[in-house]
């Protein structure tokens, strides 16, 4: 049961990313913002659902056609994660158990030169996280149920919900 549910969220994360990245490529001013859960996936945006909907419908089509580069999408929270994690590790190793002000001090340029490999390779580890955990490459299953619209913060709220098929 937790794996069917985990590959939902990774089935809704893809469709997600693929229908962002889809709308940025017609409307690179846009403004969208997208999270992913197991019904489907919400964006809030400055564009009209008349814009997004299409979008969401083509995506799911390009990704069922063989399009699994429309899953990734660089401004990812996961890519967020993984930097996160990546730096506090290397920032943490760096200082290592310098229990002074003077001892982590001494260790300061070490801490900040792992920092800076640590950020080189988040980006690179951020798109082979998403590739081969967050996102899913087999939406077959994957069906647009509905697609409701509201607004929240100034903002229209578009929820794609989706289901899977038999």
């Amino acid at each position: 049961m937790l794996t069917a549910l985990v590959n939902r969220i990774r089935c809704n994360h893809t469709l997600e990313h693929a229908t962002i990245n889809l709308i940025t490529q017609h409307y690179p001013s846009a403004q969208v913002l997208g999270i992913s859960g197991p019904l489907g996936f919400t964006l809030y945006t400055t564009l009209p659902a008349e814009e997004v909907t299409p979008a969401a419908i083509q995506a799911l089509k390009r990704l069922k056609g063989g399009e699994s580069a429309l899953r990734l999408h660089a401004n990812c929270g996961t890519n967020m994660v993984v930097t996160a994690t990546l730096t506090t590790a290397a920032a943490l190793l760096g200082v290592g158990n310098q229990s002074t002000l003077r001892g982590r001090l001494e260790h300061l340029p070490q801490a900040i030169l792992l920092s800076v490999f640590a950020l080189l390779a988040a980006r690179p580890v951020g798109e082979w996280v998403q590739a081969h955990i967050t996102t899913a490459t087999d939406l077959a299953q994957v069906e647009i149920a509905s697609i409701f619209t509201d607004y929240q913060g100034g903002l229209r709220r578009i929820r794609v919900y989706t289901r899977q098929s038999a």
